[in-house]
């Protein structure tokens, strides 16, 4: 195919043209004159080195639609054509610019490591306290409170009615409260109670996230815990209450002694659990069933654990526990997992058994503090 000699194109004519061709309305001679005019320039006509210019021609076959990949020769090279190279060059130029201070920003990063114990104690008028690491939770006694091994907590304010304790993702802290219930904290997870029980007709706090309790008994105080979408009655049990509601749905299970579940909005009474049972309440279903203990309890004994899991659900908590985002780039696949990986463990070491079904992971960050998991088929 040949065009004959065009007149002098100037570079609003070419970036006109370029438009164009990008969006597949060029005739098939203007189609001619920007595919050779880019094929058929080299480094010496261009003035650059051939490794910049194999470059910008890899990135010009990215960028642009080119349909045919065999050169179409232009007899006459002329001043027009000439117009048209520096711009598909300056375009070209711009994009590898463009997709390295991209690659700059998304810096690869080998492994991550877990936070571990971290916690953040909030009283009721907004001030804060972040809690020491290396302990592994606070106990309140009285109108003090210690850390368990009974150092002093730093900073510590005057002990007010309400008071909160919130973990971050990646962190897990424990406390005990004023009347000896244990409370264990899984990661982005919280939990609101008065200082102190003495005068109440009832032991009543909030929870957000996932949260184990082993509740001192008081047959005179019955101890409640209310979520987001239930209301949880106990005496003295032990139990686990997962409400982050990845699925739609607040999981209560039950270890030992009885509650009862009231869910919210529903006219329905309240759902009895017997030790081993589960329930289930979301997405407009309750379900009661047989627990399996050590999967509701692994992240409490320091263990990932997984049951015919899907990737979104073991990356769900994954994200959580090493305080990562997760962006799938292409279709998830569609298996389920079985195995256990200790919590303690770099992610590395939970990745490289995903990978052995075939699928990819790379973990960047664009220099804040949040890191990014990419999951590729």
């Amino acid at each position: 195919m040949s065009v004959g000699n065009p007149k002098r194109m100037t570079t609003e004519e070419a970036n006109q043209l370029l438009k164009k061709y990008h969006e597949g309305k060029c005739t098939e001679a203007e189609k001619a004159l920007v595919e050779s005019s880019f094929l058929d320039y080299n480094e010496n006509e261009a003035g650059l080195s051939k490794e910049l210019l194999d470059q910008l021609k890899a990135e010009v076959y990215v960028a642009l639609p080119i349909h045919k990949r065999n050169k179409l020769r232009i007899y006459g090279w002329s001043s027009a054509a000439a117009v048209l190279v520096v711009s598909i060059l300056a375009i070209a130029h711009w994009r590898l610019e463009e997709n390295l201070q991209l690659f700059k920003q998304a810096k690869v990063i080998e492994d991550v490591a877990p936070i571990g114990n971290q916690a953040t104690l909030t009283y009721e008028d907004g001030e804060s306290v972040a809690l020491n690491g290396s302990k592994d939770g606070l106990v309140i006694k009285g109108n003090t409170m210690r850390y368990l091994d009974g150092s002093r907590i730093e900073n510590e304010l005057t002990s007010q009615m309400t008071q909160t304790l919130s973990t971050p993702r990646g962190g897990q802290y424990q406390v005990v409260l004023q009347d000896g219930t244990k409370v264990w904290l899984n990661a982005a997870s919280s939990i609101s109670y008065p200082s102190s029980f003495e005068g109440a007709k009832e032991r009543r706090v909030s929870i957000t996230g996932e949260v184990y309790f082993e509740v001192a008994k008081d047959r005179s105080k019955p101890f409640l815990v209310a979520s987001k979408d239930q209301l949880i009655r106990v005496l003295g049990t032990h139990f686990n209450v997962n409400a982050y509601g990845d699925n739609g749905a607040t999981t209560t299970t039950l270890l030992e002694g009885i509650v009862s579940v009231s869910l919210a909005g529903k006219n329905e009474g309240a759902k009895l659990l017997k030790p081993m049972q589960q329930l289930i309440a979301g997405n407009g279903r309750t379900v009661i069933r047989a627990a399996d203990l050590e999967l509701a309890m692994a992240w409490k004994n320091g263990v990932f654990e997984f049951r015919d899991a899907s990737l979104k659900t073991i990356l769900n908590e994954v994200a959580r526990w090493y305080d990562l985002e997760v962006e799938y780039r292409g279709e998830v696949p569609n298996r389920v997992f079985n195995g256990s990986v200790s919590r303690h463990s770099n992610l590395s070491v939970l990745l490289k058994i995903l990978s052995y079904s075939d699928i990819r992971f790379r973990i960047e960050t664009d220099g804040s503090p949040t890191k990014k998991l990419i999951v590729e088929p």
